[in-house]
């Protein structure tokens, strides 16, 4: 991500249309990358049958918004990147649902399971990301008047996202006394 971010910022500050390069690395890599991750932990079959299936649909949607209605290589692709963040939405509900009903972790302190910190990071990322570009997409005159507040809270949410999921790893540690040893061993 630090690669692809420094990239589209440099690619920016030279004024250089950097669509291609996000519409690749995060409408596409990674929502597949999040959605891999809420796939390892599905436990019902099914489930895992029908996220293999909506994200095989959504990337052939994404061709069709390419070849037909939003080209890759010159806009961002907001109508593959709103199913696509829906669907992220619908999994990390899904998740922290299964987390809180205990059905996965159950002898786990919440606080410090490193997943409980991911998913909510990502949930509050892709809301608020679902809420930017779609008002970008919608309302575009507001979303240029406003571009530094608008773009520099995206940024920050990003940026918080980013963190958490590094330092979520560390939670363990700093609240060992809070949960057995066999809850550290099972993390690793």
């Amino acid at each position: 991500v630090m690669v692809f971010e420094s990239i589209g910022s440099y690619t920016a500050s030279m004024k250089i249309n950097n669509s291609l390069l996000y519409n690749i690395c995060w409408v596409y890599v990674e929502s597949l990358l999040l959605v891999l991750y809420f796939y390892k932990f599905e436990k019902s079959t099914s489930a895992k049958k029908n996220i293999l299936l909506v994200s095989f649909l959504l990337l052939l949607w994404g061709i069709v918004n390419s070849a037909f209605f939003q080209p890759i290589s010159t806009v961002f692709q907001f109508y593959s990147f709103l199913p696509n963040s829906l669907f992220i939405l619908v999994l990390c509900v899904r998740f922290l649902s299964n987390m809180l009903n205990l059905r996965i972790f159950k002898d786990w302190n919440l606080i410090a399971l490193p997943h409980f910190w991911i998913s909510t990071a990502i949930l509050f990322f892709y809301v608020e990301a679902v809420l930017v570009f779609g008002m970008y997409q919608f309302s575009p005159q507001f979303v240029v008047e406003n571009v530094s507040v608008i773009f520099g809270f995206n940024r920050m949410m990003a940026g918080m996202m980013y963190l958490i999921f590094g330092f979520s790893f560390f939670f363990p540690t700093m609240f060992k006394r809070d949960f057995a040893e066999g809850n550290t061993m099972a993390m690793l």
